[in-house]
C-alpha cells in the first residue's frame, strides 16, 4: 500500500491530518491539574528560587573547601607546614554538634534543618507553598 500526499496518517507531518487519539486537549490537561496549579504561589516561586540559590552557594562552598584542603595538603607534602587533622576534626565536631553528644548525627542535621526552615519561612503567608517550591528547586 503506497502512501501518497493525501495520507491521513497523524504521524505523517501533515498539519491538516486528523489528531491522533493520544493527543489531549491542552485545556483538559489544565483543568485536570488546576488544583495543583492553584497551589503554586509567590511563596512557592520564592521557595524554588531559594533552593536554586542554596544549591549554587553550596557548590561554591564545597569548591572552596576542597580547594583549601588540597592547598593545605600540598603545603604539608612539601614540608612547609604541619596540620593536626585530628585536632581540626575535634574542633569541627564541637562546633556543629547541637545536642552535645560528641558526634555529628542525624539529630544534629534535623536541628539545623529546622533552624533553616524557621529562618526561610519567617513572615511568609504560605510556608507550605514555600516548602514545595524549595523541594522542587532542590530536585532541579
Amino acid at each position: 500500500m503506497a502512501l501518497g500526499l493525501f495520507s491521513s496518517n497523524p504521524n505523517s507531518g501533515d498539519p491538516y491530518a486528523p489528531p491522533s487519539p493520544t493527543d489531549e486537549d491542552p485545556n483538559s490537561i489544565l483543568s485536570q491539574y488546576r488544583p495543583l496549579i492553584q497551589q503554586f504561589s509567590l511563596s512557592s516561586l520564592l521557595g524554588y528560587c531559594s533552593a536554586v540559590s542554596a544549591k549554587r552557594i553550596g557548590k561554591t562552598l564545597a569548591f572552596i573547601g576542597g580547594l583549601a584542603f588540597v592547598s593545605l595538603q600540598a603545603l604539608v607534602h612539601q614540608g612547609y607546614i604541619s596540620v593536626d587533622w585530628k585536632k581540626i576534626e575535634q574542633s569541627v565536631k564541637e562546633a556543629v554538634d547541637t545536642d552535645d553528644d560528641g558526634e555529628f548525627t542525624e539529630k544534629d542535621v534535623q536541628r539545623y534543618w529546622e533552624r533553616v526552615k524557621v529562618f526561610l519561612t519567617e513572615n511568609i503567608p504560605d510556608a507550605s507553598g514555600f516548602g514545595v517550591g524549595f523541594m522542587l528547586g532542590l530536585k532541579s
